[in-house]
């Protein structure tokens, strides 16, 4: 019997790092905009919150690639879940590598996330 603990962390991923990658343009745009004005202000060049905060967020895609892969590894052949979520999350964490098209990606992680905490009464049955 395969456990739940996977579709739930799944879920969670997705809808909750699905809305943080849709909501990080803005993050980002205020992380550069605190960087040049520490700039203009010091003299110096700092960069350093804006690269934090995009290595944050590429983390939280691959993550999401990652963890849809190994979804559709674990529950192959299990009839509670379908295949839909997993790649779904796969697609969403693929889509949203890609420069410029990380909003699309995102939305389809959380709907994919959607679906596994869906699947989530399946398995309490």
């Amino acid at each position: 019997m395969k456990t739940k603990t996977l579709v739930l962390v799944n879920g969670i991923l997705g809808l909750a790092g699905g809305i943080f990658t849709m909501l990080s343009g803005w993050f980002l745009l205020s992380s550069v905009a605190r960087d040049i004005s520490r700039t203009l202000m010091t003299n110096t060049v700092t960069t350093s919150s804006t690269t934090g905060l995009v290595s944050i967020v590429f983390l939280v895609k691959v993550a999401t690639l990652i963890l849809g892969i190994v979804g559709l590894n674990y529950y192959k052949g299990d009839t509670r879940i379908s295949s839909a979520p997993h790649i779904l999350l796969i697609v969403g964490g693929a889509v949203g590598i890609v420069p410029f098209l990380g909003f699309p990606g995102s939305v389809v992680a959380i709907v994919g996330g959607s679906l596994y905490l869906a699947a989530l009464k399946k398995f309490d049955a």
